[in-house]
C-alpha cells in the first residue's frame, strides 16, 4: 500500500512541476501585446485546467498493459496462422518380434503437399521399369531386371497421420539421415529396405527390393521428389 502511495505522490510531483513549466512557457511565448488581454487570461485558465487532473494509479497500470495486452494477441493471431506455425508432429515407433510400427500423427490441417510425384535419378544398370501404380496419395515404380532381382520405390503422403509399418525381424536396422530426412534401413539377407520420413512435407519414401544394400542406398540418395 505504501508502495502505491508513493508511486502516486511521484507522479502527482510531477504533474505540478509539469503544470508550473506550462504556466511559465504560456507566459514567455504567447503574453498578448495588452497585458490585461481577457481572451489571453481566459485561454490561459482553459490551458492549465487540462492538466490539473493527475494520473490515476489505476490508470496508469492501463496504459502500461493496454499494449502488453495488444502485444500478445498479435503474437497469439500469428502463431495460428498455418504459415508461421511449425505443425507439432508426434512421432512413435513401436518395436516387435516381427517387424516395427511407425505412428505418425500431424496438428496441422493443412495440405502439405500438392504434387505426389519423384524422379529415379539413378536406376541400376540392366533394371528396366516393369510397372507404375499412381492413387490419390500414393506412387509405387518397380523395376526388375534378367536375373529376377527387383526392387519398387514408393512416394506416399499423408494428411492428419498414418501407420507405417517395416519387416525387421530379424533383421539388423540402422538409423541414420538420408537428405537431411530421418532414415530407418532394414536389412535381411533376403533384401533390404529403406524408409525415409519427410515430417515437414507429411511424406514417406520407401525402397523394398531384393538388391544390393549399397546399391538400394545410390538410389534413395539419388531420389528427386517433385
Amino acid at each position: 500500500m505504501s508502495s502505491t502511495k508513493t508511486l502516486q505522490d511521484v507522479l502527482i510531483s510531477v504533474a505540478k512541476d509539469t503544470q508550473k513549466n506550462l504556466s511559465s512557457e504560456l507566459d514567455r511565448y504567447t503574453y498578448p501585446s495588452h497585458k490585461f488581454s481577457r481572451s489571453y487570461t481566459k485561454r490561459k485558465k482553459l490551458i492549465l485546467r487540462s492538466h490539473e487532473e493527475f494520473l490515476p494509479i489505476n490508470s496508469f497500470r492501463k496504459r502500461i498493459l493496454i499494449p502488453i495486452v495488444i502485444i500478445i494477441t498479435i503474437l497469439t493471431c500469428a502463431m495460428s496462422v498455418p504459415a508461421i506455425r511449425e505443425p507439432v508432429i508426434t512421432f512413435i515407433v513401436n518395436v516387435y518380434n516381427e517387424m516395427t510400427d511407425f505412428i505418425i500423427r500431424s496438428d496441422s490441417n493443412e495440405i502439405q503437399v500438392t504434387t505426389n510425384d519423384f524422379r529415379l535419378n539413378y536406376v541400376p544398370e540392366n533394371y528396366t521399369l516393369e510397372d507404375t501404380q499412381i492413387a490419390a496419395n500414393i506412387k509405387t515404380e518397380a523395376y526388375k531386371d534378367n536375373s529376377g532381382h527387383s526392387f519398387a520405390f514408393t512416394l506416399e503422403y499423408y494428411r492428419k497421420g498414418i501407420n507405417f509399418s517395416m519387416d525387421t525381424e530379424n533383421a539388423k536396422v540402422t538409423e541414420t539421415k538420408i537428405q537431411g530426412l530421418k532414415t530407418v534401413i532394414s536389412e535381411k539377407s533376403t533384401g533390404v529396405n529403406i524408409a525415409v520420413f519427410d515430417n515437414k512435407r507429411h511424406q514417406i519414401w520407401n525402397l523394398t527390393g531384393n538388391i544390393d544394400y549399397d546399391v538400394a542406398l545410390k538410389i534413395v540418395h539419388n531420389v528427386k521428389i517433385k
